[in-house]
């Protein structure tokens, strides 16, 4: 997605495109778990949360939230620590649409 189509989303659907990504990385990698797949894929959508993550932060509307932004960067460890083993499945996707809905 380019970066004027990007801006051009309100908060809530750039959150939005993030969850859903969230719930791709979940799939990738219970594919992965589940040997339906010999590479985690769940990698490739963490770098490509973080990217965007990294574009609300660069986008100027969101400039007023900026302390939701940089604590949007930080949550971004909580997708990398489910990839670890350190949350289930089912965590994760509560999370993240939790966490989706309380910030818009």
């Amino acid at each position: 997605m380019s970066k004027d189509t990007w801006n051009s989303l309100s908060f809530f659907e750039q959150l939005s495109n993030i969850d859903g990504d969230v719930e791709r990385l979940n799939h990738a990698h219970e594919k992965y778990i589940n040997k339906a797949s010999e590479k985690d894929n769940g990698y490739f959508y963490l770098d490509k949360i973080k990217k965007m993550i990294k574009m609300i932060l660069f986008d100027p509307k969101n400039s007023a939230r900026g302390y939701r932004a940089i604590e949007l960067y930080d949550e971004a460890e909580e997708p990398r620590k489910y990839l670890e083993g350190e949350y289930s499945a089912d965590y994760i996707r509560s999370y993240w649409n939790s966490y989706t809905k309380a910030l818009s």
